[in-house]
């Protein structure tokens, strides 16, 4: 239990939700829920929301970020998410908002992500900037002035842009899109192909760092697929830079050559990527961050 004044954090993602909090500007992990394609959001919410005044009975306020479209302007409604596919138009901030009776905001995840990697001084508050998160799927944030630009409201899902016509097919509804060759899937794919066993991409890295060909040939075909996605963005915005974070950004030193590659053979501007240290607890870092500013 906690007396003191603490701003909550909820990482929604396809296959855990993490829940950890800011008190006196320093963030503790408290939890960690499993999720998954059969989770319900009635149960996971019922559960957040059990955890959070279990331990502080006076919460000052909740940030959730979660991959997919969430609607902000609606009081926070997941109106899509590939990877939960029972989330669909939930009102997760309303029912959130009325079972702990705080303040709440809903945010992407990378957005999320990038708002913690901001305030935290990672990510710098001057110039147009690009966060690509590399993982089960691929999130995206366009920063401005240190700033999460959203349009209409759904700026940055780079991991469904086509970079193959009439390619993969993807639970988005389109196909052929990046985040199907440039996700955790697809690294696992390329790795399967030609040796018939299917490998986390953990244990691709560790094969490749051993000398394994054959997971250093998986990691070329993935690099270059990264590096003509960062192409087709570097064309659109003409960015400062990016920012790679994701479990498989922790991979780059395996990809980085291939990917360098084929990004200059397809634009001019010049390859700027910096790797973010890879946390487990940065997503539910950055929606506790939310918390912190918006509320």
């Amino acid at each position: 239990m906690t007396d003191k004044k603490a701003y909550w954090g909820i990482d929604i993602g396809g296959t855990y939700a993490k829940i950890g909090c800011i008190v006196d500007g320093v963030f503790r992990m408290v939890q960690t829920l499993p999720t998954g394609e059969s989770c319900k959001p009635e149960t996971l919410l019922s559960s957040i929301s059990d955890i959070v005044m279990e331990y502080d009975a006076v919460p000052a306020a909740l940030g959730l970020g979660t991959a997919g479209l969430v609607d902000r302007s609606s009081g926070g409604t997941i109106r899509f998410s590939p990877n939960l596919p029972l989330w669909n138009n939930v009102q997760a901030g309303s029912i959130l908002e009325n079972t702990v009776g705080i303040p709440v905001v809903l945010d992407n995840d990378c957005n999320a992500f990038a708002v913690g990697a901001i305030s935290s001084g990672l990510i710098p508050s001057q110039g147009l900037w690009l966060l690509v998160t590399l993982g089960t799927g691929i999130g995206g944030t366009i920063i401005n002035q240190g700033a999460v630009q959203y349009g209409t409201g759904y700026s940055g899902e780079f991991g469904h842009m086509t970079v193959k016509e009439g390619g993969i097919p993807c639970p988005c509804g389109s196909n052929g899109c990046w985040e199907r060759y440039a996700g955790r899937k697809a690294l696992e794919w390329y790795y399967s192909t030609v040796t018939g066993k299917r490998l986390s991409p953990l244990e691709i890295s560790l094969s490749a760092s051993n000398g394994d060909l054959q997971a250093k040939e998986a990691f070329r075909e993935y690099g270059r697929w990264v590096g003509l996605g960062l192409a087709n963005l570097a064309k659109c915005f003409s960015p400062m830079g990016f920012f790679l974070a994701g479990g498989l950004s922790a991979t780059t030193d395996h990809f980085k050559k291939a990917a360098l590659q084929e990004y200059t053979s397809r634009c001019r501007h010049p390859w700027k990527v910096t790797v973010l240290e890879d946390s487990p607890n940065a997503g539910a870092f950055g929606a506790a961050s939310m918390a912190v500013l918006q509320c």
